[in-house]
């Protein structure tokens, strides 16, 4: 059994490694940052999602992520209307930081094309959990 378990945890290391290590990283996250500046926008909503790769889902579904003067102000569960903690939901800013400055392995991102804003951030690691997802859409300018 032991001769079965080894060859298939490594497999799974090694292909978890690899789909993480392909991306783009935070290459071209300056240039799309600067078109995310550019815009001006401190008061704003988005959608936002996220999931790790462990045994418990991080989150009940998609959320509208509430910002004011560049600070998320309230964050609801879409489906159901219903307000939840803003603990673990972010800035368009923030994701940035955390591309640019974030600790660990360069996460694999991918950007809106016209604003700017990262749509997928995945950060990929081997622990525990091999990784997360984070995703943003739908940005919407609030007064």
């Amino acid at each position: 059994m032991l001769n079965l378990v080894r060859p298939v945890v490594s497999a799974v290391l090694i292909l978890a490694s690899a789909a993480c290590s392909d991306g783009a990283g935070p290459t071209g996250a300056v240039a799309a940052r600067q078109r995310w500046e550019a815009q001006h926008l401190s008061s704003y909503s988005y959608v936002a999602d996220k999931t790790c790769f462990c045994w418990f889902p991080d989150g009940p579904g998609p959320m509208r992520v509430e910002v004011t003067q560049g600070t998320v102000s309230r964050v609801t569960v879409i489906a159901t209307g219903v307000e939840t903690t803003i603990a673990g939901w972010y800035t368009i800013d923030e994701l940035f930081e955390q591309i640019l400055y974030g600790s660990g392995t360069p996460p694999t991102v991918a950007f809106d094309p016209v604003r700017g804003y990262p749509t997928r951030v995945e950060v990929c690691c081997l622990a525990n959990d091999s990784g997360s997802i984070y995703t943003a859409a739908s940005v919407t300018p609030t007064t």
